[in-house]
């Protein structure tokens, strides 16, 4: 919205456009006004069109910069580029930063050495001003960019810390619960949901006759079969000391069987003897009034429960 006043102004002032390139520059600021008034009005425009946006920007001072009559005053729609570069460098990552740098610098650069061919200006007449503008348009947003990016990063590893288990990879019990939420939501219908609660046999005994070592090496082994054997789209988790959890959500209910027998029969892959688990299993559909993954959980559990009761190695589904 503000080209408007500061682009009028521009085309009264005697090096400013001239002619034809009055015209141009016109109808530059008349399309640069449109898109300020849809900006205000429109909800926030997509990840493409704001691309979109930084393309027809950085075109449009670009083309405003050759229609300045002064060869000097070309460089200064320049300095406007770096607003469209913060904004890429907040906003659309650095993928974009860089073409729009590129494009800038490309910019800069062909005026620069048009006027030292036409003989309007030597390079060190137009250092005092091409100096600033490079700073300002490419250099300033990728300094943004670095910092905003290793901003991120931090969020990520910490969030990554907060909802991971460090032995396993796994997601932890925060974890779990924030994944399950958000594959819920993404759901377009009700569907069945399906827990299961699995901890190592014996793995007291485990540990004290082969060292902790020996005992993490058997949760890794546990962690590793579970995420082999569970579907695109379900969730594996270690909850706990020994306590595993698997999160399934199917379509049909008879598929339960099938998923059941798949983690029952896991084979894992430890050098530790005897490595075993057992396993306790809940189902309900999303859909009926008391569903609550917190349910849902307690009833693996206890199902759990019952299979470590009778000394079923590999679980009950009862």
């Amino acid at each position: 919205m503000s080209i408007l006043p500061l682009g009028t102004i521009v085309n009264m002032h005697p090096l400013g456009p001239q002619g034809a390139g009055r015209t141009i520059h016109q109808s530059l600021i008349a399309v640069s006004f449109l898109v300020g008034v849809c900006w205000m009005v429109r909800p926030w425009p997509s990840r493409s069109w704001a691309i979109s946006f930084v393309m027809w920007a950085d075109l449009s001072f670009a083309v405003s910069a050759w229609m300045y009559a002064g060869p000097m005053m070309r460089l200064a729609p320049i300095l406007y580029m770096s607003t469209v570069g913060v904004f890429a460098a907040f906003l659309l990552g650095w993928r974009v930063l860089t073409v729009h740098c590129v494009f800038a610098s490309a910019v800069l650069g062909s005026i620069t050495l048009w006027n030292i061919h036409t003989g309007a200006a030597t390079f060190l007449d137009q250092f005092l001003y091409n100096a600033p503008a490079f700073t300002t348009v490419v250099l300033l947003p990728i300094l943004i960019q670095a910092v905003i990016e290793g901003g991120r990063r931090s969020i990520r590893a910490a969030v990554t810390a907060a909802n991971r288990d460090p032995l396993t990879g796994l997601l932890n019990r925060r974890g779990v619960q924030s994944v399950f939420e958000f594959e819920l939501r993404k759901r377009p219908g009700p569907a069945t949901v399906v827990v299961m609660v699995t901890d190592v046999d014996r793995f007291k005994e485990l540990n004290d006759t082969y060292g902790h070592e020996a005992g993490d090496r058997a949760l890794q082994a546990i962690a590793d079969a579970l995420f082999a054997n569970i579907r695109d789209g379900d969730i594996a988790a270690r909850i706990g000391g020994d306590e595993f959890m698997v999160v399934a959500f199917v379509d049909n209910p008879d598929d339960i069987a099938a998923i059941n027998a798949r983690i029952r029969n896991a084979p894992i892959r430890s050098d530790t003897p005897e490595t075993s688990m057992s396993i306790g299993i809940a189902w309900s559909s999303t859909d009926a009034e008391d569903f609550s993954f917190e349910s849902l959980t307690r009833e693996a559990d206890f199902r759990l429960y019952e299979a470590k009761r009778d000394r079923a190695p590999r679980g009950s589904t009862a």
